[in-house]
């Protein structure tokens, strides 16, 4: 699913604005980015969020992962679907 099939989903659409700006800023940010620099700046958002009382729930994140690995090479797939495995242990 692509940004803009995300965008036009219920899902996307009863999201907070915030989430919603995020995501965006994420999904554009992430074209010619490096995974390496990719995974501080969620790091921040995340923070960012917690400091707001708000944060992805687990299907937002998988769904957010899941359309920036679109514009990934395979093998930084590769590396996004080991840490995620990681993670979820």
């Amino acid at each position: 699913m692509d940004f803009n099939d995300f965008a036009s989903t219920k899902e996307f659409q009863n999201l907070h604005p915030l989430k919603q700006q995020i995501i965006q800023e994420m999904v554009q940010s992430s074209h010619n980015t490096p995974l390496e620099m990719m995974l501080p700046k969620v790091m921040n958002i995340n923070k960012e969020l917690g400091r707001r009382n708000l944060g992805f729930t687990k299907d937002e994140s998988r769904l957010l992962i899941n359309i920036l690995k679109e514009n990934m090479t395979p093998a930084e797939r590769q590396k996004v679907d080991m840490l995620m495995g990681f993670l979820s242990h």
